[in-house]
């Protein structure tokens, strides 16, 4: 039910027990009561009584209040004539309803309202009895002021208990707000976990819950040594650019304390300062961004009146204020935990990247590039140690100009990054132009470097070289950033140790192949130098086609060991002068397959498995061990095939002297789509034509060579 309401039924009740206690005045009196006169009072009354009640159930809130003020002159009018009446006849007691309007208006509108319209009734009472009869010092207590005491106790009473009653509403309805408020601005800051909106959603709480000609969220930079505006309302833009010291004024007040502030008035604040341009603030309140013992900022309201602001005021501001500093710590608690994220996620990348590489300069090169990716820097360089010169030689670099990169070694012991080997810990600097430890700051002026953090790449407690990143902007590298990058230069060191490794083992690797080739070499006089010659074809062909690196070396190695299947062949069948016989040849065929077995227990030599067993296929599909045609076949095995044939040709064999080279250059044309690969005897001609393959005369036959 609301107010309306319940006051109307009030006023309902309140009259209708008047006009009954009129009734029974009457009907108990009715004898020395004149009837002519009582009768039409009572009805007027009744008339009055219930015409009011339906005048103010229709009337708009608009009009409501002065209808009231007039039903309530009618009233004290009404009561008025019925104390008249019964001061004629004698009865005393009617003047006691005259505080019935009174304090019906003042349960209405209050106390003043109340004893305005008391104050007229008892100037009516006085102004009836008064002339009737006077009023002499006997008579005054009964027949003035115990009357204007009841009116008067009577009207006050019910005005208080309006007031009381309507301020318990009010603050009821305040509290409704506040708690609506921040239940809805605590989901509101709950569902953003960016800084920037927390702020901006902050502002907006602030600005539709209070009076607010100005509303400002001050905020830390970095340095925590100044405060700017995050978010701001209604000022203009150079009023929202505002940077200010962080003991400035209230607000670096409200920060040290750690309190909320307010101003009923600021010409008496000493140190209130006027930040706005576009008008005066008078009053404000102040709270502090603040969870638990972390400051994060404060927000201020301004108003241009004086005394705009209670303590009901500054408690919601409070409030709001601490519920965006909650939300600013989880915000940068997931910024941090993104970061973290991001940070593992990187190096995990980093470490399969850098690890997963065998070439010693491609794992240099990757290593500055996911450095540069992991800090959002431009430029990185990576030095290894030379251990004879005890120097650090540039390997690999971004964003360095060449001047830069040829500016010279450093010794260790020298400059900083020669500082960082010796010590084995990782040094930075935020100016190095100005470091006196930095001897290149000449060099490092003119490349824009400003900023540079050197760790140490380590093996075993041991520097094998330094890995550096730059900024171009002056900054203080932080103790996670130190750690971080740290971690990079320990993957690092690890990939390089790897890598170099591998080198070594791969030239170990080659020193076997080759020195398997030459065993087979060595068996026949006849084919010295075969699987050379057969090698250097078979990679220029591979490289011509565009075949990527990794497969030419495949091919490279399987050119060599291509006949290492030879070496179980009788060696009277590899060196008997005559045609093969059936059998013999069923036994040379055999040799892939011998080929194969001898290499498979070698790990590193299983990507050439393939091209050993099937470089003896023919591309029609005649050929040996399995018979494959066309594309089946290995593309390296088409290759060497086509080598294979033409060194054997070109070659004096037990069987037969050399052919002539355009003799056996015509033999692969024939042969081409039948024995051979057309492509791959294309791109032999292609080389010969190009002059990468030179023919050149020797004795009576021409011999190619390689340029």
């Amino acid at each position: 039910m609301d107010f309306r309401t319940r006051m109307l039924k009030f006023t309902r009740s309140t009259r209708a027990m008047a006009w009954a206690f009129l009734l029974i005045q009457y009907l108990i009196m009715r004898r020395e009561l004149n009837p002519a006169l009582m009768i039409p009072l009572l009805a007027g009354a009744a008339a009055f009584f219930t015409a009011s009640y339906f005048v103010l159930k229709r009337c708009s809130e608009e009009k409501l209040h002065d209808t009231v003020r007039l039903l309530t002159l009618l009233e004290i009018a009404l009561v008025s004539s019925f104390v008249y009446a019964g001061r004629r006849l004698g009865i005393a007691g009617f003047e006691y309803l005259l505080s019935l309007p009174c304090f019906t208006v003042a349960f209405w509108y209050g106390v003043r309202e109340g004893v305005f319209f008391a104050l007229m009734a008892m100037a009516g009472y006085a102004g009836i009895v008064i002339p009737s009869r006077g009023i002499g010092w006997g008579n005054l207590g009964n027949d003035l002021i115990t009357p204007f005491g009841v009116i008067f106790i009577a009207t006050w009473i019910s005005g208080f208990m309006a007031e009381t009653r309507e301020y318990e509403r009010k603050e009821k309805r305040r509290r409704t707000v506040e708690l609506t408020t921040l239940s809805s601005f605590a989901t509101l800051f709950d569902s953003t976990l960016k800084e920037a909106s927390i702020y901006e959603n902050l502002v907006e709480a602030v600005s539709r819950t209070m009076v607010a000609d100005a509303v400002a969220v001050f905020a830390y930079e970095e340095d925590r040594e100044y405060l700017s505006v995050a978010a701001s309302y209604n000022m203009s833009e150079s009023e929202a650019s505002i940077r200010i010291p962080s003991d400035y004024g209230l607000v670096g007040a409200v920060i040290s304390e750690g309190e909320p502030l307010m101003v009923e008035d600021t010409d008496l604040e000493p140190r209130f300062r006027q930040l706005l341009e576009t008008r005066r603030l008078r009053s404000a309140i102040y709270a502090p961004m603040k969870w638990r013992d972390e400051v994060y900022g404060v927000v201020t309201v301004g108003c241009v009146q004086r005394a705009a602001y209670n303590p009901y005021d500054l408690n919601l501001l409070n409030a709001l204020a601490i519920q965006a500093a909650v939300a600013i710590h989880n915000a940068r608690l997931y910024a941090d935990l993104e970061d973290r994220i991001g940070e593992l996620h990187a190096i995990f990348e980093i470490d399969k990247a850098i690890t997963s590489a065998v070439d010693l300069d491609q794992v240099l090169q990757q290593i500055v590039q996911m450095s540069i990716g992991l800090f959002d820097a431009k430029v990185s360089s990576l030095m290894l140690l030379d251990e004879e010169s005890q120097e650090l030689v540039m390997a690999a670099s971004h964003g360095l100009s060449e001047e830069y990169i040829n500016k010279g070694n450093i010794k260790v012991g020298e400059s900083i990054a020669g500082r960082v080997v010796k010590e084995g810990r990782p040094i930075a600097v935020r100016d190095i132009s100005a470091d006196p430890r930095h001897i290149y700051s000449d060099y490092a002026r003119r490349e824009g470097l400003v900023s540079l953090l050197s760790v140490p790449l380590s093996l075993k407690d041991k520097a094998i070289g330094v890995l550096n990143i730059y900024t171009e902007e002056p900054h203080d590298f932080t103790a996670h950033e130190i750690n971080l990058f740290t971690s990079l230069a320990s993957q690092a060191a690890i990939a390089i140790e790897n890598a170099r490794l591998f080198e070594s083992l791969e030239e170990i690797y080659l020193d076997v192949i080759t020195a398997l080739a030459s065993a087979i070499d060595a068996r026949d006089s006849y084919t010295h130098g075969h699987s050379h010659r057969v090698t250097e074809y078979a990679v220029l062909i591979a490289e011509e086609m565009g075949l990527p690196p990794e497969e030419v070396d495949i091919i490279r190695n399987a050119s060599i060991l291509h006949d290492v299947g030879k070496i179980g062949i009788k060696e009277e069948i590899l060196k008997k002068p005559g045609k093969l016989t059936e059998e013999e040849t069923r036994e040379m065929q055999y040799h892939p397959f011998i080929g194969t077995r001898i290499l498979q227990s070698v790990k590193l030599l299983e990507p050439v498995l393939p091209l050993v067993y099937h470089h003896q296929e023919k591309y029609d599909g005649s050929g040996y061990p399995e018979g494959l045609k066309g594309e089946e076949i290995p593309l390296g095995a088409r290759i060497i095939a086509v080598c294979d044939a033409f060194e054997a040709m070109t070659s004096d064999r037990p069987y037969r002297k050399a052919l002539p080279v355009e003799k056996a250059l015509e033999e692969l044309r024939n042969e081409a789509g039948r024995q051979f690969d057309p492509h791959v005897v294309e791109v032999f001609f292609r080389l010969i034509d190009a002059g990468i393959i030179k023919l050149e005369e020797v004795g009576e036959q021409q011999l190619p060579t390689i340029v």
